[in-house]
């Protein structure tokens, strides 16, 4: 997808509820063996972690796991099985050289990985199910080095619930904070939101734009077609007031490290999207692996030599 189901999205208000909308991705898909445990409501209180020594930290992981909603479990990627997770052909953790996954693109580089990733991610997780996930995570041994982590697409709400802004910030932190302490050894990499209101919309055709049509504060499509640019102005501002609480809970935890906003540079293109338009097709599967491998060397997360 890109990432979002945006015709949800912008169809949100303002309830009580909105911290637990079940939004992007949905799949009636089953999950992995690694991904079968019950989602928990439980909520974990942040606490400071000692900043440890990372055993990797000037060479590549020797295994990577992901967690997340359908942006990484390859959702509708396979044209010829649509509505079917092809993990495979996920960005973080697939095996498909058409994708070049960061798990293929480390495998050239560090042999020691291979057949080590694991995909916790599934459809419609929001942050809820993303710290039963890490839950899951942690019961593994060994643990996995790398934590790539996609969240916050069912988690949002346009126009903002400050509200549950905060709270999705809050669990996210305890998140990270519960990995931190549970992996000391690990590393996370948190990643913003793939590509931006405008370039999706432009991305469509005008037939596709009214098919994904609403009449929300934050549907930005028309039952015409047309593109409706005071809404796109306020679903932008939801997505980038939820990717400050993604680095703002990132910042608190040594271990993690936020891509800089590098999803959200992405210009969105058709070929990106699958025909649900929804979810990422193979093409925006191997651009999502690109932008990432990029934005982890340029951090230093990974070498940066080639």
């Amino acid at each position: 997808m890109t990432s979002r189901r945006l015709s949800v999205i912008a169809a949100l208000t303002l309830v009580a509820s909105a911290a637990a909308l079940a939004g992007c991705g949905g799949s009636d898909s089953e999950p992995s063996a690694s991904t079968n445990a019950s989602p928990s409501t439980s909520r974990a209180t942040p606490t400071p972690v000692p900043a440890p020594a990372r055993t990797w930290t000037r060479g590549y992981p020797n295994s990577i796991a992901v967690l997340g909603h359908s942006g990484s479990t390859g959702e509708n990627s396979d044209p010829d099985q649509p509505g079917v997770e092809v993990r495979e052909n996920s960005w973080a953790t697939g095996t498909n050289p058409k994708v070049n996954s960061l798990y293929l693109r480390i495998l050239e580089h560090h042999p020691a990985i291979e057949g080590h990733a694991v995909a916790y991610s599934e459809g419609g997780a929001s942050i809820v199910e993303v710290a039963t996930q890490a839950d899951r995570l942690l019961e593994d041994d060994p643990k996995a080095d790398l934590i790539v982590i996609q969240v916050m697409d069912n988690d949002m709400t346009c126009p903002v619930d400050r509200a549950a802004l905060s709270d999705f910030r809050t669990q996210l932190t305890a998140t990270l904070t519960k990995l931190g302490q549970g992996a000391p050894n690990s590393s996370q990499f948190v990643v913003s939101q793939f590509g931006s209101v405008p370039t999706y919309a432009r991305s469509l055709t005008r037939q596709e734009r009214a098919s994904q049509s609403g009449t929300g504060p934050c549907d930005f499509m028309t039952p015409t077609g047309t593109i409706a640019p005071k809404k796109v102005a306020q679903l932008e501002n939801a997505i980038h007031a939820y990717e400050e609480a993604l680095k703002a809970a990132c910042d608190k935890v040594p271990q993690c490290t936020y891509d800089g906003g590098a999803f959200g540079r992405i210009v969105d293109r058709r070929e990106y999207t699958s025909s649900d338009l929804n979810h990422f097709s193979i093409k925006g599967h191997t651009k999502a692996a690109a932008v990432a491998w990029a934005a982890m060397r340029r951090t230093h997360l990974l070498p940066r030599t080639r």
